[in-house]
């Protein structure tokens, strides 16, 4: 384990490290490397395999293929999981994007996609050349690179969205990134930097390369493969996604000790004790063991400073059933006063952590559930672990849920006691069968971002207004009561909890917490409004027809990604009375739509006519004066997560 004061510096070295690894590849465009191939195939999948980076077995690990034929079921179920389709070669029945000759524009730069035959290709600027001018510091008008004709030869997604690599035109195996991304239900392409909450006025052109960022957390058995001599990135990985080594560990002696008849014939009498090779189940570790499987990647961490430059040249470095920590520093956000080495951190990288959490310490950016969950009282007290809920092979790939899950029995399998089972009433003081007595509705909000979606904390906790109040977190009171004020959350957390009563201003007693946040809010809170707002939970506890207008401003919302979450929430409300609407369209357009929703609510008001905390008057009209002076009140601070 790394000493405290090695620990302070952490966040300097990594980051220098990733931007050495960036900066000299960005730099050194004019040396050569070479090294491996995968797997010969033939014809259009040999050409496709001598693009990508080396493919196959390495060191100690195998593939999945190899797991087949003694593990058939395990297999089988992994193969339905979007873990498995995490990363692909770039084949028709892995490409779901539409490459149809479409020319997309991002950040100023024609991409066009196209198809032949069984092939897939981008005329796309030189990324070779944007690669220097954007991660190299050399600037200048990138609108005047050449356009290269380049084959897509990897795809990153199957399940939300689907993006695409190409090989560097000079660099081999080197993936760059083509800045688009195809979103799978809306059958259509966006500029990269349209799928991500980031600053409207963010000149930071997403230029990314796989083999030093996403081959971590998207590949199995991977490694960079730094070398020093050249500066170049020597990449090699076991097997594209997340398969079953990532999970179990390398297993290449496991095999190898199993496909000796006698060895398996000693372990089935139980006459030969468990061999060395042996690999991991993450169900059979303690709680904290097996989460850190997941950890692996769900979790905000970098390499220990000891071990910075090993990850670069030799790859990963953890195995599961080994104490992640021992390898890694993960990041927490500081609570404790008394914790000089994480104030030191915050300190250092204000918007490292603005970006990753909410003002209160509470995770905000998807896919760090392991971050999350490890900061709470059932991890660090109790044995909650990642298994205590999801499953990669008893559960269906949505969300990996197992049966329990989506019912109350996965926290009842600790919490035992009579009020959270068959009194559950004189605990939530909903109805047994509402959804204000499913505990995860209260103690995980979806106040976590990540692919245009609110998804639940993982961050246990109980609903407290504070968080609201102070550093305007959404609480799960409000989330599911839209229709509700601050204020009144407190007075039931008061009466029913013996929470302490706050001071509440004007604004927190007399108008709906969700209006605030959608009106006044900053661009996360007015994504998570939006979300609720076209949550069906919400919907049946607040009402729906009072919606509209809230849902309707963010149509002209700064980031499309508050945009496309209120059109689909809009959706839900109107049905097909949404007149056309295009996210990605000129503002002028997206004002006249809202226009058009507004003088539709006219004629249709809600049936909440004189209810001043959704700004309705008699006549269930807007409040046209509140609502606009509220939303002179936004907050525009630029926020970006860092999903």
């Amino acid at each position: 384990m790394e000493t405290s004061s090695t620990n302070r510096s952490a966040f300097a070295s990594w980051l220098l490290c990733l931007l050495g690894v960036t900066l000299v590849v960005a730099m050194g465009l004019g040396h050569g490397s070479g090294w491996g191939r995968g797997v010969q195939r033939s014809g259009m999948e040999k050409r496709l395999a001598e693009q990508l980076p080396a493919l196959g077995a390495r060191s100690s690990y195998t593939s999945s293929q190899t797991c087949l034929s003694c593990h058939p079921d395990q297999h089988h179920s992994w193969m339905t999981t979007y873990h498995r389709t995490m990363t692909m070669r770039a084949l028709p029945e892995t490409v779901l994007g539409d490459f149809n000759g479409q020319t997309v524009l991002s950040d100023g730069l024609a991409y066009t996609v196209s198809r032949t035959n069984d092939t897939f290709w981008a005329r796309m600027p030189d990324p070779d050349l944007v690669m220097q001018a954007v991660q190299g510091k050399k600037g200048g008008d990138l609108t005047r690179i050449p356009s290269v004709d380049l084959q897509v030869v990897m795809t990153t997604g199957s399940h939300h969205y689907q993006t695409y690599w190409v090989e560097s035109p000079r660099l081999e195996g080197l993936m760059q990134t083509l800045p688009l991304v195809y979103l799978i239900e809306d059958q259509r392409w966006i500029p990269r930097e349209a799928a991500f909450m980031r600053g409207p006025d963010d000149q930071e052109r997403l230029v990314t390369q796989w083999n030093h960022h996403c081959i971590r957390c998207h590949s199995t058995g991977w490694n960079p493969g730094l070398d020093d001599r050249s500066g170049m990135l020597n990449t090699e990985v076991a097997e594209l996604g997340i398969s079953c080594e990532a999970c179990h560990g390398p297993g290449k002696e496991h095999i190898a000790y199993h496909r000796n008849p006698f060895n398996r014939y000693a372990r089935h009498l139980g006459s030969e004790p468990t061999d060395a090779s042996d690999l991991v189940n993450p169900a059979k570790l303690d709680h904290q063991l097996s989460s850190h499987v997941c950890g692996q990647c769900h979790g905000v961490f970098m390499p220990n400073n000891d071990s910075a430059m090993d990850v670069a040249h030799k790859g990963v470095q953890f195995r599961p059933g080994e104490n992640l920590h021992d390898k890694r520093y993960y990041i927490q956000y500081p609570k404790d006063p008394d914790d000089k080495e994480r104030w030191a951190d915050f300190q250092a990288n204000p918007q490292f952590f603005a970006e990753r959490w909410w003002e209160d310490g509470t995770v905000l950016a998807g896919g760090r559930e392991f971050t999350a969950m490890s900061a709470s009282g059932c991890y660090t007290r109790g044995k909650m672990s990642c298994l205590s809920c999801h499953s990669m092979h008893q559960a269906p790939p949505e969300d990996q849920l197992t049966p329990q899950s989506d019912a109350n029995a996965s926290c009842t399998q600790c919490h035992q006691e009579a009020e959270y089972n068959e009194r559950i009433e004189s605990h939530t003081f909903h109805s047994g069968e509402s959804s204000g007595s499913e505990c995860m509705n209260c103690h995980m909000p979806h106040t976590t971002y990540a692919l245009f979606n609110a998804i639940r904390s993982h961050q246990i906790a109980s609903p407290q207004v504070a968080s609201s109040l102070e550093h305007g977190v959404p609480n799960a009171c409000n989330l599911c009561h839209l229709d509700q004020t601050l204020a009144w959350t407190q007075s039931h957390l008061v009466d029913r909890y013996g929470h302490e009563a706050l001071e509440m201003p004007l604004e927190h007693r007399e108008t709906a917490a969700s209006i605030l946040w959608t009106l006044k809010g900053h661009a996360a809170q007015r994504a998570v409004g939006a979300w609720h707002m076209g949550w069906d939970v919400a919907q049946k506890t607040s009402g729906g027809d009072w919606l509209s207008p809230y849902l309707a401003i963010l149509l002209n919302d700064p980031y499309p990604v508050v945009r496309y979450i209120a059109k689909r929430s809009l959706e839900s409300v109107m049905g097909e009375k949404v007149p056309d609407y295009d996210f990605m369209g000129d503002s002028s357009d997206r004002q006249r739509t809202y226009q058009e929703i507004m003088a539709y609510y006219a004629t249709n008001v809600s049936q909440r006519g004189g209810d001043g905390k959704l700004l309705l008057d008699d006549a269930g009209q807007i409040d046209q004066r509140t609502y606009r002076r509220l939303l002179r009140q936004r907050d525009d601070r630029p926020i970006t997560i860092k999903e």
